[in-house]
């Protein structure tokens, strides 16, 4: 570990073996004297504090002493992988940096699964009846994080001042991003952006917001990293003042108080404004999949001639780059999304500012629902009680994440979620949803009914998600911790876990996406892509999905190229009335790098300047990534997804 050349003696033997496992100190003499006997005899001609760790495990697990041996385990990758890690990295076109944070998160999801988990959680996860994700951070961040732009406007970032100017405010936002980016796994989200920055553009000129605003999305997309499930940006925008918000005090310049939010109707648009016209432009000429712009539909927005204008621009965006992702909300509503589908809703303490606003989700755990069925062999009440086996080891493992993130918290060590360190820290773990992700549900009916998520398998999904739903409500009832029912993205898990259940119960048995050499399981949406269903029942599924989770969700619709705006407005009107509430339109496009032209669909050469130097673009899960970063099985089934037609 020192990286230096020593001298070998049998006592750092010893020491080793003390100081690192616990071993008293004359079993550890013993120890060391026999590996010392070993070594001697093997006439090695470069011995490495690697090898003499191998041989003196092998002894401990000899003599029966595997606690010991567990404790005294190295961590690390072998040379083989790392040198194909080197070689995918090339490969793929990612940044060299990409290797360094891959080994770093191998090294730690290992000491997390032997020294952070009690050996039966850590079990679940290896064997795949559950998935941890972001296995590396498990310990250190939490995943996703919803801001409240207000605390920064009021008081500014440690050390500066609140800002004076839009564009001061604006370079406020991509500093807690890219700070966050150290302190959160995952996704961050500024809700209500355009509302709370409303004060800031009182009195400014259109084409200054809109040059403001055009810096700023260009800025977020050119620094963003382009690897799959990197951590993103979700910008959530109103096309009105929301109720609740119009008589709260609005933050301005300065972080001074300067009327109500509702004083500010006529500068929120102009920032919407300004954010569809930036959007659109930027879309030309960059893969503009960082940051996600999230529009909140409430019901009266189409009954307000301004509002029901923007509406119909989302959707213009919508049909030429399908970028949008659009929440269906009442008019009364505090939800707040990010673009990964996590929701937050006044649901839990009954205050909105607290359940929505400075938490997010701390962590996600998929439950391996196909492997349940398996097991079941279409026994109902064997069925729910392997479900119920799995959640109860995804509870405990919530409760030691909460244990974990008290400490850090505690610490100076996540100083953008500490706060000023005055009071109440900025992230209010209290609030925190911990998500608790059914995958595989369409799979799991397959094997169970033997009929894919539709009329007749949906009442079992339902009845296992409503089981679900009552186990976490008593648990949070009881531990106090804010469990969740949430469909989540999760590339990792869906090839993991199907690949594990090929291996443990057959390709014959096991129900998949994907085919037999490259399996997936379903993870969101509910309803796999390619499945041939009418649009409508897929709509009413997807409804119902939705309403059975409610810690997350997000429907994604493939629609061909020809769709106008006017087609995908009623489109969203038909989501709206069969109970969707987060929807984006997918398609795929590919960005020619030589010439910075975006081409609508996959080509391997641009049309342009011939170059084949071009990355195609798609949703796998919720956001676009270059689909080189797809799992294989998704990869292989693009032209099987249902691309549908409107009208």
């Amino acid at each position: 570990s020192r990286l230096a050349i020593e001298d070998f003696h049998r006592t750092k033997i010893a020491k080793s073996l003390v100081v690192e496992a616990g071993v008293p100190q004359e079993l550890a003499d013993e120890i060391a004297a026999e590996a010392e006997d070993r070594l001697i005899k093997l006439r090695t001609s470069y011995l490495t504090a690697a090898l003499i760790r191998e041989f003196v495990n092998a002894i401990l697990i000899e003599k029966k002493l595997e606690e010991y041996r567990h404790k005294l385990t190295r961590v690390g990758m072998p040379v083989y992988d790392v040198t194909k890690l080197l070689r995918t990295t090339g490969e793929l076109g990612l940044a060299t940096d990409y290797v360094q944070k891959a080994a770093g998160a191998s090294v730690l999801g290992e000491y997390v699964l032997l020294e952070c988990l009690p050996r039966d959680i850590a079990d679940a996860h290896i064997s795949g009846q559950i998935h941890i994700c972001d296995l590396d951070s498990w310990p250190l961040k939490p995943s996703e994080v919803q801001h409240d732009l207000r605390y920064f406007l009021k008081n500014g970032l440690v050390g500066f001042r609140p800002p004076e100017s839009f564009n001061a405010a604006l370079a406020m936002v991509q500093n807690i991003y890219r700070l966050g980016i150290a302190e959160i796994s995952g996704e961050q989200g500024f809700d209500l952006f355009n509302v709370f920055l409303a004060p800031y553009v009182e009195d400014t000129p259109e084409d200054a917001i809109s040059e403001s605003v055009q810096l700023f999305l260009s800025s977020i997309a050119q620094h963003s990293p382009a690897g799959a499930g990197q951590p993103g940006l979700s910008i959530g925008l109103e096309y009105m003042v929301p109720e609740f918000l119009e008589n709260q005090e609005a933050i301005g310049p300065g972080g001074r108080t300067i009327g109500v939010y509702g004083d500010y109707r006529e500068e929120a648009g102009m920032i919407l404004d300004a954010m569809l016209e930036a959007a659109s432009q930027e879309a030309l000429i960059n893969p503009l999949a960082n940051p996600r712009l999230i529009f909140k539909l409430r019901d009266s927005a189409e009954k307000n001639d301004e509002a029901r204008s923007r509406v119909l621009k989302t959707h213009d965006l919508a049909a030429s780059r399908r970028l949008p992702y659009i929440a269906l909300l009442r008019d009364s509503s505090r939800d707040c999304y990010t673009a990964t589908g996590l929701r937050l809703s006044d649901d839990w303490s009954g205050h909105w500012e607290s359940d929505c606003y400075r938490t997010g989700c701390m962590a996600t755990i998929f439950l391996n629902l196909p492997r349940v069925a398996y097991e079941a062999r279409k026994d109902d009440e064997r069925l729910l009680k392997r479900m119920t086996d799995a959640l109860g080891l995804t509870l405990e493992a919530f409760k030691l994440k909460r244990k974990f993130m008290v400490d850090r918290l505690k610490q100076p060590i996540l100083p953008l979620l500490f706060g000023s360190g005055q009071g109440t820290p900025y992230f209010r773990e209290k609030m925190a949803a911990y998500a608790i992700s059914p995958l595989g549900l369409n799979e799991a009916c397959v094997a169970h009914t033997g009929s894919e998520l539709r009329k007749d398998s949906l009442a079992l999904g339902q009845k296992m998600l409503q089981k679900l739903k009552e186990e976490s409500q008593t648990a949070s009832e009881t531990l106090g911790m804010r469990f969740v029912i949430s469909e989540r993205p999760g590339d990792d898990a869906t090839s993991r876990l199907a690949e594990l259940d090929v291996e443990q119960y057959g390709k014959s048995t096991v129900s998949a996406q994907g085919g037999r050499n490259h399996p997936f399981y379903t993870d969101l949406p509910g309803v796999p892509l390619t499945s041939r269903i009418p649009l409508n029942e897929r709509l009413g599924i997807e409804g119902t999905l939705h309403t059975s989770t409610p810690g997350g969700h997000l429907a994604m619709i493939s629609v061909d190229s020809k769709v106008t705006s006017q087609d995908l407005l009623s489109l969203t009107r038909e989501a709206a009335s069969s109970g969707l509430r987060f929807i984006a339109y997918s398609g795929f496009y590919s960005f020619c790098k030589n010439c910075n032209r975006i081409i609508s669909g996959l080509v391997s050469s641009c049309s342009s300047c011939g170059s084949d130097n071009v990355t195609q673009y798609g949703r796998s899960s919720s956001t676009y990534v270059p689909l080189a970063l797809w799992p294989e099985g998704k990869r292989r089934s693009i032209e099987k997804r249902t691309i549908y037609s409107i009208p």
